[in-house]
Formats: structure tokens, C-alpha cells, sequence
């Protein structure tokens, strides 16, 4: 997400010592759609779908790729047309904010609610529980 200071390619940890070093560790990505309200409920899709499916089912929002955002700027609107694609978070935001700059707790709160439904890749449970998804 635009804003947040993390690397896509690099994992920080805890070395010994109490130093950070960077490890491989790609970024975790979903391995579907996952199309996230400002609540935090989650609906994803398996296939690639045109972002006026979504909208259909949500005629008060536009869509906003979270790789798009910044704080400070408008939350960019995913073209109707365009296909959602597989390993993408998009918000779905309200129509009233569309002229509203990002602040930064809300850009913290929307990363922290996506972050929570990602599965975690160093342990075998998912941490999906945390959010509500819904898979289609």
C-alpha cells in the first residue's frame, strides 16, 4: 500500500543481538481477489472479474487498487471495466470519500484490517479468523 514503509522483496527480522536484517521472504500476497470494505469484511474471488461486478452489489462505492493509495491524495478508482486480478487487496470505498485525501490512521487502520485476513506464512493456521471473508 502506497504509503506503508515495507519492502515487497524483504522481511525484516529480529537477528541476534537484536540487530534487523533482511531475509528472502517475498511479500505474502493472496492467492485470490480480495475485495475489503472500510469495515474490514472481506469477500474473494477465485477468477479475475471485472470491477463492475463488484460495483453492481455495491452501487454507493468505487474500488481502489491498495497498491494505488497515498496519504494526503484521493484513493484512486479502479475503472469499471478493468478486471480485478488474482494477488490484489482492493478497497471498497464509499462514494462520499472520494474527495477526501487519505489520512494516515486511516491508511494504518485499512492496512492493519487487510494485513489481518492474509495468511500467515510461518505458521500452518490461517489467520483468516480475524477477518470476516467471504469467498465466491
Amino acid at each position: 500500500m502506497g504509503a506503508c514503509a515495507s519492502s515487497p522483496s524483504a522481511k525484516t527480522t529480529t537477528a541476534k543481538g537484536g540487530g534487523a536484517r533482511a531475509s528472502s521472504e517475498s511479500f505474502r500476497r493472496p492467492p485470490s481477489i480480495m475485495v475489503m470494505d472500510m469495515l474490514g469484511k472481506i469477500k474473494e474471488y477465485k477468477q479475475p472479474i471485472p470491477a463492475r461486478t463488484v460495483l453492481s452489489e455495491n452501487p454507493r462505492c468505487y474500488l481502489c487498487n491498495s497498491e494505488s493509495v497515498h496519504v494526503g491524495t484521493c484513493m484512486p478508482r479502479v475503472p469499471d471495466e478493468e478486471e480485478l486480478q488474482p494477488g490484489r487487496i482492493y478497497f471498497l470505498v464509499p462514494l462520499s470519500h472520494s474527495h477526501s485525501p487519505l489520512s494516515l490512521p486511516l491508511l494504518c487502520d485499512l492496512a492493519v484490517k487487510a494485513g489481518s485476513a492474509l495468511p500467515n506464512p510461518n505458521s500452518n493456521k490461517s489467520r483468516r479468523n480475524r477477518a470476516s471473508v467471504t469467498r465466491r
